[in-house]
């Protein structure tokens, strides 16, 4: 018993000791004696005192992290729910001073050069072209393959071409004088002497056109003319249209736009031509002749249109025989437009 005692007490008293002697303090560290010229000791460490606790630095702050927002994941359902786009707005019209062969009131832009060549199945060619002058007036030349002409009444009427012409009008656009008014055109046309196999000729018209817009999708044209006409052979005296009276001179035609789809146009028009005899009787030397032309028109850029269709020469006698299909391609210019506005002075306030 004694013994088991003895061998608790001995590891107790061990471990007292050792607690005891940890909890005094560290004696401080014996240095020796200063000498003279020695710098004096100030560390607190050496002269006994504990040494403190490192100092805990200071946070530093950072730049927050940017977050990054991950893109919307669009799904097949997304794209059928999501609303359309706004269609773009369609590009201006060009403004075209015929329809298909009716002249129209319509002005071109001051400054804009205006040039249509057209071609048909009865091989003529045609072309137009224009000046644009302040928004009122109008000044071209062209050349037709419309005249006709034939030697005697038991012939076939052919082409006279190239049939050069001067042209000029003049006009005001819509509601311009006053509320409701249809745009007004005053023109005038007349062509070079056409000179051939001892048979010269010449003609002229005067007409007055009106245009007048119905909604937005509709145009209505309606012209009188006023025609005049020469026709000479060698040795003999010219025969002239205004010798037979106002009644032979004066007619009606004009035409109708609707526009079946933003860039494309229905047209049908009426017009009328002289046709020339060179050998009949005098009152037959020259008749004026209705044509009638049906067709589309379609806008390939805000400056080039291109139109289709057909034309009958003489719809009195109603022979299919001899209408042509043609093409024209029209083409409106407007940088001199734009130089001009620029080098125009600007009004003062």
């Amino acid at each position: 018993m004694r013994t088991e005692l003895w061998k608790l007490l001995i590891p107790g008293a061990m471990a007292l000791a050792a607690a005891t002697a940890a909890a005094q303090p560290i004696p401080p560290i014996p240095l020796p004696p200063p000498t003279a010229g020695d710098p004096p000791i100030t560390d607190p460490v050496l002269l006994g005192a504990s040494r403190p606790p490192a100092p805990i630095p200071a946070p530093v702050d950072e730049p927050p992290t940017p977050v990054v927002e991950a893109p919307p994941i669009t799904t097949v359902a997304d794209a059928v729910e999501a609303p359309p786009a706004d269609p773009e707005p369609p590009a201006p019209r060009i403004p075209l001073p015929e329809v298909l062969l009716a002249p129209s009131a319509i002005m071109l832009p001051g400054g804009a050069i205006y040039s249509r060549t057209g071609v048909d199945t009865g091989g003529g060619v045609s072309s137009d072209l224009r000046l644009g002058l302040g928004d009122v007036g109008e000044f071209g030349v062209l050349t037709s393959d419309l005249i006709r002409a034939r030697v005697d009444a038991a012939s076939t009427s052919e082409r006279l071409a190239p049939y050069l012409m001067a042209t000029f009008r003049m006009g005001v656009a819509e509601d311009r004088l006053f509320r409701y008014q249809p745009a007004l055109a005053v023109g005038f046309r007349k062509s070079f002497e056409f000179s051939e196999d001892g048979h010269r000729s010449k003609v002229a018209e005067l007409y007055v056109a009106a245009s007048r817009r119905l909604g937005t999708r509709a145009t209505i044209h309606v012209n009188g003319s006023v025609w005049d006409a020469l026709v000479q052979n060698d040795g003999e005296a010219a025969v002239v249209l205004h010798d037979r009276g106002l009644g032979k001179q004066v007619r009606a035609g004009g035409g109708l736009e609707l526009r079946a789809v933003d860039d494309s146009d229905v047209l049908v028009d009426v017009a009328w031509v002289p046709e020339l005899c060179f050998t009949c009787v005098e009152a037959n030397r020259i008749k004026l002749r209705p044509i009638l032309s049906w067709g589309v028109r379609y806008h390939l850029a805000p400056w080039a249109t291109f139109q289709a269709g057909v034309r009958v020469p003489d719809i009195g006698n109603v022979n299919l025989l001899d209408a042509q299909i043609f093409g024209q391609l029209t083409i409106v210019n407007t940088s001199l437009r734009r130089l001009v506005k620029r080098a125009q002075p600007r009004p003062t306030r």
